[in-house]
């Protein structure tokens, strides 16, 4: 069966949450660490869930353009059963335009898809450590923000 977008989100906070000493030793890195996240996030749903199926970097938007993360199998499911995922990390480097990162993600998720995937679920995710950024977060609109426990990682997720 299909993973859900709720399902998708749940996972990502279980992760965070499971991993929040992992995070705080690579979120200070120069270069960030999205594609970690991306590499970690994937592992922990394939060993999660069953029959789980995950592509990074997949080529979904018209230009060739690729989203982070493309989930359930496009040759097994209908269009409307696959996730596509844009995800954001706040770094030590990137905080000033996180936000501004997830604007973009959110226009890009809102435009059009190829392979057929118009009908898919899109999901924004944004890790995030500073006050600052939940503050500019607010200005967002549709973002739910909910912490890992003990408050340490915001996660920041907008389904459409």
């Amino acid at each position: 069966m299909p993973m859900s977008t709720a399902d998708f989100v749940t996972l990502v906070s279980q992760w965070a949450a499971a991993n929040v000493d992992r995070i705080r030793l690579v979120w200070p890195l120069a270069g960030g660490w999205e594609a970690w996240a991306q590499a970690e996030i994937a592992g922990y749903i394939n060993a999660n869930v069953e029959d789980s199926w995950i592509e990074r970097e997949a080529r979904v938007y018209p230009d060739g353009g690729r989203a982070d993360l493309l989930v359930n199998n496009p040759f097994e499911n209908p269009a409307a059963d696959e996730i596509v995922v844009e995800l954001k990390c706040e770094s030590l480097r990137n905080w000033a335009g996180f936000v501004d990162g997830l604007r973009y993600d959110t226009w890009k998720l809102g435009g059009g898809m190829r392979m057929g995937l118009d009908a898919a679920g899109k999901i924004s995710v944004g890790l995030f450590f500073s006050p600052e950024t939940e503050d500019q977060l607010a200005l967002l609109a549709g973002y739910q923000i909910s912490y890992t426990p003990g408050g340490e990682i915001g996660i920041a997720t907008l389904i459409f």
